[in-house]
């Protein structure tokens, strides 16, 4: 094998796969740091509100309530696999390159968005529409205007609100007259379209068997419901992947040096590890909304 540093030459193109493939990148955000830890503070405030002046005794005390609230990363997951050295030779080095790059394209991107969707579809105070079926391009653009008109009554900022719709939803869309369509997507500030696969309220873990191996893997629950559509704030949310760790042991190391080198056999393995979650702010709930289709 012409053993090239793959390590280093992967995992640049490993993270550009995941971008590509996954479709929530834009709901993570630096802001809040989880760095060394599963666990942060974030810092809740309610001030009182205006009250009547009085001349005579002048203003009325309020006051301010600040606690702190523990944000805590859920997820840990991760996985080891192996190719066999003669394996991959035969197939022209192809095979293990291949694998890792399926593997993230098909593994931990839908994963990963089905996992978000759901969390934020699940937690208590953001808004949700009356569940129903779509069936009309018509009928999206209505339930879209009046989820916007919610969004704005609960003064939500318009700026930066991002619309994920179910693939096929989108289409039914783009079929309906162009001028109606184009200017309820003008309102977006990103119309993201979500495979139907990825899209539900609810996960639980199931066991999959595959080759043989029985893995805890995150699906859908059986009682979940599909999602229509779902709008977000992205900074009325705060999705992280906090520890995105990429590891590839070679058969003989790094160009044969011992570099990198696989001790437990000779075999090219890969090791991914990703710890993330998705928490929201409770006083900006209402920067999320979705609409839920019919269960079963």
């Amino acid at each position: 094998m012409n053993s090239i540093a793959l390590a280093t030459k992967y995992t640049p193109l490993l993270d550009e796969v995941f971008k590509k493939e996954s479709v929530t990148t834009d709901l993570e955000d630096k802001k809040v740091n989880f760095d060394g830890v599963k666990t942060v503070k974030i810092l809740k405030v309610e001030t009182p509100p205006l009250d009547a002046y009085d001349r005579n005794s002048g203003f009325k005390k309020g006051a301010v309530k600040a606690e702190w609230e523990d944000w805590k990363l859920e997820q840990d997951r991760g996985i080891e696999f192996s190719v066999d050295a003669v394996d991959n030779e035969e197939t022209l080095d192809a095979t293990f390159g291949a694998a890792v790059a399926e593997f993230i394209r098909t593994r931990v991107a839908p994963e990963v968005d089905l996992y978000r969707f759901a969390k934020l579809a699940s937690t208590t105070g953001v808004s949700v529409a009356t569940a129903g079926a779509l069936t009309k391009g018509e009928d999206v653009l209505k339930a879209l205007t009046a989820a916007m008109s919610k969004m704005d009554n609960d003064e939500v900022p318009e700026q930066g609100r991002i619309l994920y719709i179910e693939s096929s939803l989108k289409r039914l869309i783009d079929e309906v007259d162009n001028y109606k369509s184009k200017k309820v997507f003008e309102e977006f500030a990103k119309v993201v379209k979500v495979p139907k696969s990825r899209f539900f309220t609810k996960t639980v873990y199931k066991d999959e068997e595959i080759n043989g191996v029985t893995h805890k893997v995150i699906a859908a629950a059986d009682d979940a419901a599909p999602i229509n559509f779902m709008i977000v704030v992205p900074s009325a949310q705060q999705s992280t992947a906090k520890h995105v760790k990429l590891r590839i042991f070679l058969a003989d190391g790094d160009n044969g040096n011992g570099a990198n080198k696989n001790q437990d056999q000779d075999a090219h393995k890969f090791q991914y590890r990703i710890v993330h979650d998705t928490n929201t702010y409770e006083n900006k709930r209402a920067g999320i909304y979705y609409h839920p289709g019919v269960k079963g």
